[in-house]
């Protein structure tokens, strides 16, 4: 069932495909509701709470966010990310006004189909649309019964870094609505994608006891909700020095030894390619399984190549400045022996285009020393073509995924903030996602551009000097006079000004925390 097909659904009659024509082929295998659109720290809550699962067809209103077009590109750029195939847009006309050309825009760059239902209709219904599309897939999924090429086309379809053990699992979940179990060496459970995914939780819980039921044994009839589950042992994934079984739990009915055997050569084809270009990729589909937060990859990674990940809590990235310059095997060389003089473990590989090395934060260093570290002569210009971003005590591998997009979101809100900083570190790009949030709310701005204003009216040296004071010199008066080219007096007066006019000290906390923000307002939107 791909997206194109949903379109002739008699739901969907008089809709219309304002961008994303090149996702018109993608499958769909679900639907779901967006009703939360505000982005604030509940949906990150729930986002982040939310798994990939991929071939999601989302339905909205943007009720939320009607007039917030920076917010529903937000929405769109988060679920695409986790597999979201397209968006079903109601009541354009009603709710929201008009669809911004912004909207469009970015669709058209994601191939994330933005399908407008017909505009200015009272009479649609959510429930309409999501009855006659599952329909559809449950008649597509009765008539192919052989799953597997399927499955695997469509992972082969996700981009690098969706392509996982974890996100085959998910899919073959949601395909055959039933939960998976996937058994590590010892019998250990190394990943559960539970269908529903609200009983993840209890069979997390419940899996012990039901294994150590299930023994020897291929079938295990559990307790369930009000009623019954089958659990069933798959055949042997591959050799048994591997260790890895699958088992799927099934509500009502168990399933066939034909749909057993599927599900085994789903997995066991997938393993064969993953462990296929072990000894080319494996740095890098290691780094790739801390970022995207994958314990079972990760985990399986680290034992075969004995690296102890949790040693790993430092972060650099190696960022490119323009799209589209690609792996460099020289830039691996050079990271690799670069880092290598600070001291092991040391993990490298890329991600995307972006380089990333993971080592010890007990390696740390000043910013002097990170800074005579990347510009010795025979390096070239590694400032000059990429964005250098180090991350320290990591915690986890959910701490590297978070890192991990918050430079890739953050960084050039922090380098127009920071422009001399040769190397950005966390602490610049929270400052800078704090700074931006301020910056897309009406009523919190407005705060923030008076007090500007009023330092602008009152002297055009005044803001230069909070600028460089609290934002390139570490609140340093002397260093502040040698950048400006002035006496320290000239410095100390003019922050005493800044003091008198807005009733906040440059010098003292917390009204110097709320002057920085000014500071880096000023400069996010000059």
């Amino acid at each position: 069932m791909k997206v194109s097909d949903v379109l002739k659904l008699p739901s969907l009659l008089g809709a219309e495909v304002l961008a994303g024509r090149g996702g018109l082929s993608n499958p769909v295998e679900s639907v779901t509701v967006l009703e939360y659109t505000e982005v604030d720290e509940l949906q990150e809550r729930l986002f982040h709470g939310n798994e990939f699962t991929g071939n999601e067809l989302l339905i909205t209103a943007f009720s939320a966010s009607r007039d917030d077009v920076e917010a529903q590109c937000v929405n769109i750029r988060r679920f695409h990310s986790v597999g979201a195939v397209g968006v079903l847009l109601y009541y354009v006309g009603l709710i929201m006004p008009e669809v911004s050309p912004k909207l469009i825009e970015l669709c058209d760059e994601l191939d994330f189909v933005l399908i407008c239902m017909p505009r200015d209709n009272v009479s649609q219904r959510y429930g309409d649309a999501i009855s006659d599309i599952l329909f559809a897939v449950f008649r597509e999924q009765e008539r192919k019964r052989f799953f597997v090429s399927t499955l695997l086309d469509r992972l082969s379809g996700l981009r690098p870094q969706q392509r996982s053990m974890e996100t085959l699992l998910r899919m073959l979940s949601e395909h055959l609505r039933a939960s998976v179990i996937l058994l590590g060496p010892n019998s250990r459970v190394e990943f559960i994608a539970a269908w529903p995914r609200s009983l993840t939780e209890n069979l997390r819980e419940q899996a012990p006891r039901w294994l150590e039921a299930l023994g020897g044994g291929d079938e295990l009839v559990v307790p369930l909700a009000d009623g019954s589950a089958h659990l069933q042992r798959c055949p042997t994934l591959i050799d048994a020095s591997d260790g890895l079984r699958l088992l799927l739990l099934r509500y009502g009915e168990p399933f066939t030894g034909d749909m057993l055997w599927q599900a085994n050569e789903c997995v066991r084809l997938f393993i064969h390619i993953w462990d296929r270009d072990y000894g080319k990729f494996a740095a890098s589909e290691l780094v790739r399984a801390i970022i995207n937060d994958e314990p079972l990859q990760k985990n399986h990674l680290a034992r075969l190549f004995r690296i102890d990940v949790e040693k790993l809590d430092q972060m650099w990235l190696l960022i490119p400045r323009e799209a589209g310059a690609g792996p460099s095997e020289r830039l691996l060389e050079l990271c690799t022996r670069r880092l290598s003089e600070l001291g092991r473990p040391l993990l490298t590989g890329y991600y995307e285009e972006t380089l990333a090395a993971f080592t010890n934060s007990a390696n740390t260093r000043g910013r002097q020393a990170d800074l005579e570290l990347w510009t010795q002569e025979e390096d070239g210009a590694v400032l000059e073509k990429y964005e250098l971003v180090r991350i320290d005590r990591l915690s986890d591998t959910t701490a590297a995924r978070r890192a991990y997009y918050l430079a890739h979101e953050q960084r050039r809100n922090a380098r127009r903030i920071y422009p001399e900083a040769a190397i950005l570190r966390q602490e610049e790009l929270s400052f800078a996602k704090a700074c931006a949030d301020i910056a897309s709310k009406k009523e919190e701005l407005e705060e923030y551009t008076q007090m500007l204003a009023l330092l602008k009216r009152s002297g055009s040296e005044l803001l230069p000097t909070l600028t460089c004071y609290m934002l390139d010199s570490a609140s340093n008066m002397a260093e502040t006079a040698r950048k400006l080219y002035v006496h320290l007096n000239t410095v100390k007066y003019r922050l005493k000004q800044i003091h008198e006019l807005t009733g906040y000290s440059p010098t003292q906390m917390p009204g110097a925390y709320i002057l920085c923000i000014a500071a880096a307002i000023s400069r996010l939107r000059s």
